[in-house]
């Protein structure tokens, strides 16, 4: 890490020392995960994934939904960073209601982001896209700009999430290695393009987390380079060129 290179061996020992006493929010704690953390994402990205949980996986839960008269769905992202994935997972939850003719009133639909950076975080609630730079909206669907308006006082092409769409999702930020996952019985789990920056042990207890945030019968979708650690817990599902995970119900 940049931040410790700065110091000689037994300076970086010492300065690894300190840290470490720090509590969390600490200021040198904060500065440190908005140095070593990765911020790019966009709207719609991975579309596979996204196509499947539009077209099959959706489909399958929100009939199941309304044909036991529980009309609630919930979905969490972890690690989303800026917060487009939640949001284009919302889009597609309320898409998928007017295609099976039902009414988003009708259904609690709970979508949460989470992320270790504070920054991101505030920048997901915030829900204002399109400032210079990499642009969010590079893979947007055109016809998925109407959950948008545009907002000229931010800059010439900055677009804000409208109310409905900011409505259905919410934020908090949560650290992937704490103990506990930031609730529990989700029908489905994205935690896509985090894990590569892992090693064993810590993929291994995220992939614990996970798992236990599901609901029997969930569904986790990672990154196209992640594999699952631990195989009893999970059914390996193979769409097409796509794979997910689906969790299985114990046994014994």
């Amino acid at each position: 890490m940049a931040v410790v290179s700065r110091f000689a061996p037994d300076e970086a020992v010492e300065w690894v020392a300190r840290i470490t006493a720090l509590p969390g929010d600490d200021f040198e704690w904060l500065a440190l995960v908005e140095g070593v953390t990765v911020h790019e994402t966009y709207f719609f990205r991975d579309p596979a994934q996204l196509n499947l949980l539009r077209r099959e996986l959706l489909p399958g839960l929100l009939r199941d939904r309304a044909g036991n008269g529980k009309r609630r769905i919930s979905v969490w992202s972890a690690g989303c960073a800026s917060g487009e994935e939640p949001y284009s997972v919302a889009i597609l939850v309320l898409d998928t209601l007017t295609e099976l003719g039902e009414s988003p009133r009708d259904w609690s639909i709970d979508v949460l982001g989470t992320d270790i950076s504070r920054q991101m975080v505030n920048v997901a609630r915030d829900g204002v896209y399109g400032a210079p730079g990499l642009d969010s909206f590079r893979q947007m669907p055109p016809e998925h700009l109407t959950y948008f308006v545009s907002d000229l006082t931010i800059g010439p092409r900055s677009k804000r999430v409208s109310p409905v769409l900011k409505s259905l999702v919410r934020f908090q930020q949560h650290n992937l290695m704490d103990d506990h996952a930031p609730g529990g019985d989700f029908d489905v789990v994205f935690c896509r393009n985090v894990m590569i920056y892992f090693e064993d042990d810590p993929q291994a207890h995220t992939q614990d987390l996970l798992r236990d945030a599901l609901a029997t019968g969930g569904y986790l979708l990672l990154g196209v380079t992640d594999r699952i650690a631990d195989p009893v817990s999970f059914e390996r599902c193979q769409f097409s060129n796509t794979v997910i995970y689906r969790k299985k119900r114990c046994e014994g």
